[in-house]
């Protein structure tokens, strides 16, 4: 392990949760020489040009950040780096061959999904989207295909219906820094050779867009809704068309599988909960936010709409 640290290690992330594994890598004494990571981009309303989360850490440890627009066509600086190991967890872009053969012993990657299942840009939020019973980080050599290298090592836990984004990336750290701990040892030593993936196996997670955190009330089923509404919390929170304007949904359960109601139906049941009616079933909201409003729980809304209920939801860009 010893030897481990002592590696001049590249790190490429962008995320808060690559910030977070970055953070404990350091902190455990690993000698980053370096971090690449995207562009300042702009954030909130105002648009301010904000560093990646993976920047802020490098910069606080006085480690040199890179971010390159394009690696595939600015990585000059990396190959004087001269890295023994480059470590990857959500970089967000493509690397080219240059970069990957880099390294004295291997480029890594740690994907937050088992292999060969949900290869891409989105793997957390499918898992939450499908209702996926277990999902984890596995860790892969990174090659030209996306996510198609061989598996060194995957680390698993189960999915319960109060998770969210958050709180499986979350996980995603802890289960990645296992995989450091336990795994990459006999990586770097080279008795761990690695496994194939089984292409027949592969599914695809592809980048989600703004028009995926609409939910289609008319089409959608309870599951997909709540596995939606999982994804996309604690932000940006899927949404829908309340009185025209949008109103955003983060949490929610399933109550029944009645159907009794128009579907879209939003109204407050016997028990005083905060119900949405779809084709096969009813949910329970929990939290949620009108436009221009802050995010209150099911009771705070319920007190300042009650006037307004019942009422039938929209989904948000049609019959508005």
């Amino acid at each position: 392990m010893e030897k481990i640290k002592s590696l001049k290690i590249v790190y490429m992330g962008t995320p808060r949760f690559s910030a977070d594994l970055l953070s404990l890598l350091i902190a455990d004494g690993y000698n980053i020489i370096g971090v690449i990571t995207q562009k300042d981009a702009p954030v909130g309303r105002k648009k301010i040009l904000t560093p990646s989360p993976v920047k802020e850490v490098g910069l606080r440890h006085n480690i040199p950040v890179y971010t390159p627009h394009k690696i595939r066509h600015e990585y000059d600086f990396l190959l004087k780096l001269k890295p023994d190991l480059i470590l990857t967890f959500a970089y967000g872009q493509i690397v080219p061959r240059a970069v990957l053969e880099a390294p004295l012993y291997k480029a890594l990657n740690f994907h937050g999904s088992i292999l060969p299942k949900y290869r891409g840009a989105s793997p957390i939020q499918m898992a939450l989207i499908n209702n996926e019973k277990e999902t984890g980080v596995t860790l892969m050599e990174m090659v030209e295909k996306m996510d198609a290298g061989a598996i060194f090592g995957v680390e698993k836990f189960p999915l319960s219906p109060s998770d969210n984004f958050k709180t499986v990336s979350d996980q995603m750290v802890k289960a990645s820094f296992k995989l450091v701990k336990e795994v990459l040892p006999s990586v770097i030593s080279g008795k761990n050779k690695g496994s194939p993936q089984d292409e027949a196996k592969v599914t695809y997670a592809p980048l989600l867009k703004a028009i995926d955190e609409a939910l289609n009330l008319e089409e959608d089923a309870t599951n997909l809704v709540l596995g939606k509404i999982q994804a996309f919390s604690p932000e940006p929170g899927v949404n829908v068309s309340y009185f025209n304007e949008t109103l955003k949904i983060y949490a929610a359960r399933l109550l029944n599988k009645k159907v009794n109601k128009p579907i879209g139906t939003l109204f407050i049941d016997d028990q005083h909960n905060l119900v949405i009616q779809l084709k096969d079933g009813q949910i329970k909201v929990l939290k949620l936010q009108k436009s221009g409003k802050k995010i209150v729980d099911a009771k705070s809304f319920i007190n300042g709409e009650r006037q307004k209920l019942p009422t039938i939801l929209k989904t948000k860009g049609r019959n508005e």
